[in-house]
């Protein structure tokens, strides 16, 4: 049940971004510091959006290795 439930989910998430895609055509400007880009508005929120999924990859890796260092050490015998 679980299992339906993160299908229809994602594929509820597919389809809103897909109605985003199709609508947002507009074309804008981006101004680094060196360089000006145009760029389609679905362009640039799929550009962040996998930013920010990655970062959230790296951030949860990050933690879980720090927490199962901690755990690690605390089962480790203590030799005296």
């Amino acid at each position: 049940m679980s299992r339906l439930l993160y299908l229809i989910l994602i594929i509820a998430f597919l389809v809103i971004g897909f109605v985003f895609g199709a609508i947002n055509q507009q074309v804008t400007d981006i101004h680094f510091l060196i360089i000006k880009l145009q760029l389609r508005v679905v362009d640039i929120a799929i550009i962040f959006l996998v930013t920010g999924v990655i970062l959230g990859l790296i951030i949860a890796a990050w933690l879980r290795m720090i927490r199962r260092t901690k755990n690690w050490l605390k089962t480790t015998p203590e030799k005296t």
